[in-house]
Protein backbone atom coordinates (compact mmCIF):
# COMPACT_ATOMS: atom_id res chain seq x y z
CA UNK A 1 0.00 0.00 0.00
CA UNK A 2 1.68 3.23 -0.83
CA UNK A 3 1.11 6.78 0.85
CA UNK A 4 0.45 9.81 -1.25
CA UNK A 5 1.35 13.03 0.91
CA UNK A 6 0.18 16.42 -0.97
CA UNK A 7 1.81 19.60 -0.21
CA UNK A 8 -0.17 22.74 -0.37
CA UNK A 9 3.17 25.22 -1.24
CA UNK A 10 1.89 28.22 -2.50
CA UNK A 11 3.39 28.81 -6.05
CA UNK A 12 5.52 32.07 -6.56
CA UNK A 13 4.18 34.23 -8.52
CA UNK A 14 5.63 36.72 -10.77
CA UNK A 15 5.93 40.18 -10.07
CA UNK A 16 2.72 42.52 -11.38
CA UNK A 17 4.89 45.82 -11.70
CA UNK A 18 8.46 47.39 -11.23
CA UNK A 19 8.69 50.94 -10.20
CA UNK A 20 11.45 52.39 -10.83
CA UNK A 21 12.22 54.70 -7.84
CA UNK A 22 15.75 56.06 -5.56
CA UNK A 23 14.58 54.79 -2.54
CA UNK A 24 16.77 55.00 0.37
CA UNK A 25 16.35 52.81 3.67
CA UNK A 26 17.59 54.07 6.78
CA UNK A 27 18.39 53.13 9.88
CA UNK A 28 15.00 52.70 11.70
CA UNK A 29 13.34 51.17 8.72
CA UNK A 30 11.79 54.32 6.52
CA UNK A 31 12.05 54.70 2.86
CA UNK A 32 13.18 57.85 1.41
CA UNK A 33 11.83 58.68 -2.02
CA UNK A 34 13.86 61.16 -3.69
CA UNK A 35 12.23 61.18 -7.18
CA UNK A 36 10.45 64.29 -7.10
CA UNK A 37 12.13 67.47 -8.08
CA UNK A 38 10.79 69.91 -5.27
CA UNK A 39 9.78 67.48 -1.95
CA UNK A 40 11.04 64.25 -0.64
CA UNK A 41 8.40 61.74 0.39
CA UNK A 42 9.02 59.17 3.07
CA UNK A 43 7.52 55.96 3.94
CA UNK A 44 7.26 54.54 7.50
CA UNK A 45 6.00 51.58 7.19
CA UNK A 46 6.13 50.85 10.85
CA UNK A 47 3.43 53.15 12.29
CA UNK A 48 1.99 53.06 8.56
CA UNK A 49 2.75 56.75 7.53
CA UNK A 50 3.31 58.71 4.33
CA UNK A 51 5.08 62.20 5.03
CA UNK A 52 6.23 64.62 2.61
CA UNK A 53 8.68 67.50 3.23
CA UNK A 54 10.13 70.14 0.89
CA UNK A 55 13.39 69.63 -0.19
CA UNK A 56 15.79 72.19 0.92
CA UNK A 57 16.61 73.73 -2.24
CA UNK A 58 13.39 73.81 -3.77
CA UNK A 59 12.59 77.04 -5.38
CA UNK A 60 8.80 77.30 -5.42
CA UNK A 61 5.91 76.59 -2.46
CA UNK A 62 5.93 72.59 -2.59
CA UNK A 63 2.11 72.52 -1.16
CA UNK A 64 0.50 71.85 -4.32
CA UNK A 65 2.73 68.98 -4.70
CA UNK A 66 1.99 67.74 -1.54
CA UNK A 67 -1.72 68.13 -1.93
CA UNK A 68 -1.88 66.21 -5.30
CA UNK A 69 -0.30 63.74 -3.63
CA UNK A 70 -1.82 62.94 -0.63
CA UNK A 71 -5.29 63.16 -3.03
CA UNK A 72 -3.74 60.75 -5.40
CA UNK A 73 -2.65 58.08 -2.55
CA UNK A 74 -6.66 58.98 -0.68
CA UNK A 75 -8.16 57.73 -4.27
CA UNK A 76 -5.58 54.93 -4.67
CA UNK A 77 -7.58 53.60 -1.66
CA UNK A 78 -4.70 52.84 0.60
CA UNK A 79 -5.14 56.02 2.74
CA UNK A 80 -7.18 56.65 5.63
CA UNK A 81 -8.27 59.79 5.78
CA UNK A 82 -9.02 62.35 2.63
CA UNK A 83 -7.01 65.71 4.42
CA UNK A 84 -4.05 65.06 5.49
CA UNK A 85 -2.42 66.60 8.64
CA UNK A 86 0.39 68.93 8.54
CA UNK A 87 3.99 67.24 10.27
CA UNK A 88 6.17 68.45 13.33
CA UNK A 89 8.50 70.84 11.06
CA UNK A 90 7.32 73.79 9.05
CA UNK A 91 5.91 72.86 5.56
CA UNK A 92 5.59 68.72 6.09
CA UNK A 93 2.56 66.79 5.56
CA UNK A 94 1.79 63.61 6.21
CA UNK A 95 -1.35 60.94 6.40
CA UNK A 96 -1.87 57.12 7.24
CA UNK A 97 -2.06 54.61 4.99
CA UNK A 98 -4.03 51.12 5.99
CA UNK A 99 -1.18 48.99 6.97
CA UNK A 100 -3.76 46.03 7.42
CA UNK A 101 -5.47 44.77 4.01
CA UNK A 102 -8.44 42.93 3.73
CA UNK A 103 -8.31 41.81 0.13
CA UNK A 104 -5.03 40.17 0.41
CA UNK A 105 -2.83 42.80 -0.86
CA UNK A 106 0.65 44.35 0.32
CA UNK A 107 -0.46 47.81 1.58
CA UNK A 108 3.25 48.78 1.42
CA UNK A 109 3.86 48.00 -2.30
CA UNK A 110 0.60 49.31 -3.03
CA UNK A 111 1.71 52.80 -1.59
CA UNK A 112 4.95 52.66 -3.50
CA UNK A 113 3.13 51.82 -6.59
CA UNK A 114 0.68 55.25 -6.26
CA UNK A 115 3.87 56.96 -5.52
CA UNK A 116 5.44 56.05 -8.31
CA UNK A 117 2.67 56.86 -11.18
CA UNK A 118 2.34 59.66 -8.90
CA UNK A 119 6.25 60.91 -9.65
CA UNK A 120 6.03 59.98 -13.30
CA UNK A 121 2.91 62.34 -13.75
CA UNK A 122 4.43 65.14 -11.81
CA UNK A 123 7.86 64.52 -14.10
CA UNK A 124 5.89 64.76 -16.82
CA UNK A 125 3.74 67.94 -16.01
CA UNK A 126 6.33 70.31 -14.91
CA UNK A 127 8.46 69.22 -17.97
CA UNK A 128 5.99 70.75 -20.11
CA UNK A 129 5.05 73.62 -17.87
CA UNK A 130 8.83 74.17 -18.52
CA UNK A 131 8.92 73.69 -22.35
CA UNK A 132 6.17 76.22 -22.15
CA UNK A 133 7.98 79.03 -20.85
CA UNK A 134 11.00 78.45 -22.41
CA UNK A 135 9.21 78.87 -25.65
CA UNK A 136 6.60 81.52 -24.92
CA UNK A 137 8.71 84.28 -25.41
CA UNK A 138 9.91 83.00 -28.57
CA UNK A 139 6.46 82.88 -30.04
CA UNK A 140 5.83 86.42 -29.42
CA UNK A 141 9.12 87.67 -30.21
CA UNK A 142 9.65 85.80 -33.63
CA UNK A 143 6.42 84.01 -34.44
CA UNK A 144 5.91 81.44 -36.85
CA UNK A 145 4.71 81.49 -40.42
CA UNK A 146 0.94 80.16 -39.50
CA UNK A 147 0.58 83.13 -36.43
CA UNK A 148 1.84 86.20 -39.37
CA UNK A 149 -0.53 88.26 -41.30
CA UNK A 150 -0.31 88.99 -44.81
CA UNK A 151 -0.43 92.29 -44.17
CA UNK A 152 3.46 92.14 -42.80
CA UNK A 153 5.08 94.27 -39.63
CA UNK A 154 2.62 96.16 -38.30
CA UNK A 155 4.09 98.92 -35.89
CA UNK A 156 3.27 98.81 -32.56
CA UNK A 157 0.53 100.35 -30.66
CA UNK A 158 2.41 103.07 -28.86
CA UNK A 159 3.56 104.35 -32.40
CA UNK A 160 0.21 104.74 -34.17
CA UNK A 161 -1.32 108.11 -34.10
CA UNK A 162 -4.90 106.82 -33.24
CA UNK A 163 -4.08 105.28 -30.30
CA UNK A 164 -3.89 108.83 -28.67
CA UNK A 165 -7.24 109.88 -30.34
CA UNK A 166 -10.04 110.34 -27.76
CA UNK A 167 -13.41 109.17 -29.21
CA UNK A 168 -16.29 111.29 -27.89
CA UNK A 169 -14.83 113.94 -25.81
CA UNK A 170 -18.04 114.59 -23.45
CA UNK A 171 -18.20 111.38 -22.42
CA UNK A 172 -13.62 111.07 -21.81
CA UNK A 173 -14.08 113.68 -19.40
CA UNK A 174 -17.49 112.56 -17.13
CA UNK A 175 -18.50 108.93 -15.78
CA UNK A 176 -15.83 107.13 -15.10
CA UNK A 177 -16.10 105.25 -12.04
CA UNK A 178 -18.86 107.57 -10.79
CA UNK A 179 -22.66 106.52 -10.53
CA UNK A 180 -25.01 109.49 -10.54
Amino acid sequence: MTIKIKLNIPQKQPPQAQIPLKITKTLDGNLIIDDHEYMDIVVNPTEGKVVSLPKPYAEKDVYEYQRELMYHLFKGGVTEAANPKGGVAFGMMETPYIKESTIGVNSLQAVLLLISEYVKKSAGDDEFAKEYDKHVEDRFVDPSEAETTEAGEIPPYEDNPEAYQIGDPTYSFAGYGYLY
